[in-house]
């Protein structure tokens, strides 16, 4: 009969067999338990008294911990019961009563009101265009519960009422005030534009100038920033799903912005019926504009992307998303953020975003242009339209950026160029709201 801790090393040994590198932290749950055995309970040999003992519920204990530590020793017995050396029952698991799942309000249908008919039929447009984002909907359906709080004989909509949604809040910043209603003012425009209502658009203030411009990636930094996303260290079991999908997406995600350009939302946002791996183009349907547009795959990042998309169909077979969640649901809007700044702190102190990765791609490009004769103005325009912008104004910004050109540019057509040019301050406003 062989000892508890001769069981625990059989059990590791088996699973470096199959090429997984245990750490400090792996198999912790089993090392405690081997310690409670040998050094609490002074027990060389397993017992079920044992098992039962250390897989108690500890009295400040959450059930999922508890099934956590529990289920850490399952695996283990179920080894050793498999290879012979033990024949224990499994210490049981608590059962969790699962939630109703809550329908969300936007699966319900509209409060009446003497807008709701309109609402509808604008919420109706934007799903069969592929542009109702869940922000615009969630909104557009607090405008319409702010305007059930009115009289009900009220038929029309006015001026007051809208004003009264759409001013400034106490301590509501500009921005944060113009973003807030800015779903509101295109369901408006939409209206009087079919003569439902005849209303003033509530116009945007004018928000502070941000000083921020776009880091400029070296090529030491992008070395460093892509070679760690390899190597990003999980915590916890390793057979997570959550933990196996960091580790598979990551990497994937920001060679897919480094080497596109796209906007980080339009790839965190993309489903599996986006990605034509058959002919290496991604239609981008989650952008700032109304319009879609695609994006051509340079053959390397095509590659890339089929690999990810193989591990990804063993991993998560039919499922949804392009990055899915382990629910395969789109990323929350901080995941990308987090996961960058996790990242990009061990490499430098400068400041840096994930967005500014979709700046390089623009610099990168102009770069390479020859700036002789008036070719440059058709790149100009294919680049603008790979990077999804409606209005040329918003490439030109990168310009700036690019301090030889921009001086060629000077030269040659002087004030004509500040004239094209926005300020450079206002660079995230004007290429967030395009």
């Amino acid at each position: 009969m062989k000892t508890i801790e001769e069981l625990a090393k059989i059990y590791l040994d088996y699973h470096k067999s199959k090429g997984k590198i245990l750490k400090p932290k792996s198999f912790l749950n089993l090392t405690t338990f081997t310690r409670f055995c040998v050094n609490k309970k002074e027990v060389q040999y397993i017992s079920q008294e044992l098992v039962y003992d250390w897989c108690k519920k500890h009295k400040r204990e959450t059930d999922l911990s508890h099934n956590s530590r529990a289920g850490s020793i399952r695996q283990f017995l179920r080894y050793t019961n498999s290879c012979g050396y033990t024949s224990l029952a499994l210490p049981p698991l608590i059962q969790i009563l699962r939630l109703k799942k809550t329908v969300s309000e936007t699966e319900l249908p509209l409060i009446k009101t003497f807008i709701s008919d309109m609402m509808d039929k604008y919420i109706f447009y934007l799903k069969a265009s592929n542009h109702l984002s869940r922000f615009t909907h969630k909104t557009l359906i607090r405008f319409n519960k702010y305007c059930s709080s009115f009289d009900p004989a009220l038929k029309v909509l006015t001026d007051d009422i809208v004003n009264g949604w759409c001013d400034k809040r106490p301590d509501e910043q500009c921005k944060s005030r113009n973003k807030r209603i800015l779903p509101v003012r295109k369901f408006l425009k939409y209206t009087n534009k079919h003569g439902w209502t005849n209303v003033l658009i509530p116009e945007n203030f004018p928000a502070e100038k941000s000083t921020y411009k776009p880091h400029g990636f070296n090529e030491d930094e992008l070395n460093a920033f892509f070679h760690s996303t390899a190597k990003i260290k999980l915590v916890g079991w390793q057979n997570e799903l959550k933990l196996k999908l960091r580790k598979i997406q990551i990497p994937v995600y920001f060679r897919l912005l480094y080497s596109t350009g796209m906007r980080t939302n339009e790839a965190r946002m993309l489903r599996c019926e986006d990605v034509d791996l058959t002919n290496g183009i991604i239609n981008i349907a989650h952008s700032k504009g109304l319009d879609q547009h695609r994006v051509a795959l340079h053959p390397t990042m095509w590659d890339l992307l089929k690999q990810y998309n193989d591990a990804m169909e063993r991993l998560m077979p039919d499922r949804k998303i392009f990055f899915p969640s382990k629910n395969d649901n789109f990323h929350g809007i901080a995941w990308h953020s987090s996961n960058f700044r996790n990242i990009w702190n061990n490499i430098s102190n400068e400041p840096a975003r994930a967005y500014d990765l979709r700046s390089l791609y623009a610099v990168t490009n102009i770069n390479s242009w020859d700036y002789d004769g008036t070719e440059w103005f058709d790149k100009l325009l294919f680049l603008s339209h790979s990077m999804g912008h409606q209005q040329i104004e918003s490439t030109c910004y990168y310009y700036q950026l690019v301090p030889l050109f921009f001086k060629q540019l000077e030269e040659l057509t002087e004030q004509a160029l500040h004239d094209l040019l926005p300020d450079l301050t206002n660079f995230f406003e004007h290429e967030k709201t395009i």
